[in-house]
């Protein structure tokens, strides 16, 4: 089921194809995943490899016994985790200057941080969207309550639609007060990959700051940060990255820096300038940045774009058949590029929650009935497979699906 175009990136690009099954099933070996039932729902986290476990389990004991003085096994590492060499690591991964990477402990953190930090007045105005994370809104919505800014929301069509009609959902809200535009790089239950780089330049056109949610693209689609010309990404490294729980990265444009405040001020007199403000949050448990390199390692052996390549061949392997089905309807544009991993779909005549109790009580398969928390108008049935599945779990979903779907 691989694709014409995923043909010809596998010639003449890719190490290993997306369905070299020998291989792929040999990575999984690597991650060596406990599910205890076939786990098709990966946004929330992913699945570390063994040798990112190991890792952290050989340093617990160290984390947990060391005070912080000249006998710390981790002198390399500051009191929050980081390290001149993650930051360097995470910055020539992700296409920016190892001086606007700040190490976080999750994407939360970094979002807080911006949406926080960022100087704004009563009247000022925020564009958001309706698919940002719950949390996210929830910071805005306190700015609103306590501050007097105002909060719009661009109302960008659900799961298909073009850049141009993405961008156009933005530039109409714009004002002479808007001071901030913050969206999801992508959209986490479609799947949708915003232009985040064409709706940066049209803010930076008008002098407005843009911040991306990058806690679903960040390892999963190729990217460089450089490239997408926002002003500040926020991302973790447990979902995508295969990386510790505990780990995430906050990037900011180092013409910018200096324009957000950092959560929590710096105790050492870093000046407004330096990224590193953004990482003095106290102690941290070292064991999990530590294992950060570990991580690093892993998706560099196997590679960002074959990363990618697969995670959409096996997104494709369910939704092609599934969409031949008169009962389904996808949500997910599939032949929009870049792609991702996650697709929805709809059942006509059942409920979504029905479909997926009926998945998970007689074959054991986890998908996720969902609703958009802004809109419940908006609902699907979200899927999302890893790199920790295998190409015959995906299939026996299909299977399983069309077990249900035919029954009426």
């Amino acid at each position: 089921m691989l694709l014409k175009n995923d043909v010809a990136t596998a010639v003449t690009v890719l190490k290993k194809a997306p369905d070299d099954e020998t291989y792929w099933s040999s990575v999984r070996a690597l991650m060596k995943p406990m599910y205890t039932h076939t786990q098709l729902v990966n946004t929330r986290r992913g699945a570390a490899p063994a040798q990112v476990r190991d890792r952290v389990r050989s340093l617990v004991d160290l984390s947990l016994s060391y005070e912080l003085d000249v006998h710390e096994p981790f002198r390399e590492l500051k009191e929050s985790g980081s390290s001149p060499r993650i930051r360097k690591l995470l910055a020539d991964y992700f296409g920016a200057g190892d001086d606007e990477i700040a190490l976080n402990r999750n994407a939360m953190e970094g979002i807080a941080t911006v949406l926080n930090g960022l100087t704004l007045k009563a009247g000022d105005e925020v564009i958001a969207t309706k698919y940002c994370y719950d949390s996210n809104l929830a910071i805005l919505r306190q700015r609103a309550e306590r501050e007097g800014i105002v909060v719009k929301l661009a109302d960008i069509p659900f799961g298909r639609a073009s850049d141009d009609e993405v961008v156009a959902a933005f530039s109409r809200l714009i004002s002479d007060r808007t001071r901030l535009i913050t969206f999801p790089h992508v959209v986490a239950r479609s799947g949708q990959v915003l232009p985040a780089a064409k709706i940066a330049a049209l803010a930076r056109s008008k002098g407005i700051f843009t911040f991306v949610d990058g806690a679903h693209s960040a390892g999963h689609i190729c990217l460089s940060l450089d490239e997408l010309g926002c002003d500040a990404f926020a991302a973790c490294l447990h979902k995508w990255m295969f990386g510790p729980r505990g780990t995430g990265f906050l990037y900011v444009r180092r013409e910018r820096i200096a324009d957000v405040w950092p959560l929590w001020a710096s105790w050492s007199n870093k000046p407004a300038s330096s990224i590193e403000k953004f990482e003095e949050v106290g102690s941290v448990f070292k064991a999990l940045p530590a294992a950060i390199p570990d991580a690093i390692d892993f998706n560099r052996g196997i590679g960002q774009e074959e990363k990618s390549a697969r995670l959409r061949y096996m997104r494709e392997r369910w939704v092609v058949p599934l969409s031949a089905h008169e009962r389904v309807r996808i949500l997910t544009d599939i032949e929009a590029k870049p792609g991702t991993g996650f697709g929805a779909f709809t059942v006509e005549g059942m409920e979504n929650a029905a479909f997926t109790k009926a998945l998970f009580d007689e074959f054991k398969i986890h998908v996720l009935a969902f609703e958009v928390e802004e809109d419940r108008s908006l609902k699907g049935i979200h899927v999302s497979p890893s790199l920790s599945n295998s190409i015959e779990e995906v299939d026996r979903f299909v299977e399983a699906s069309f077990t249900i779907l035919d029954r009426g």
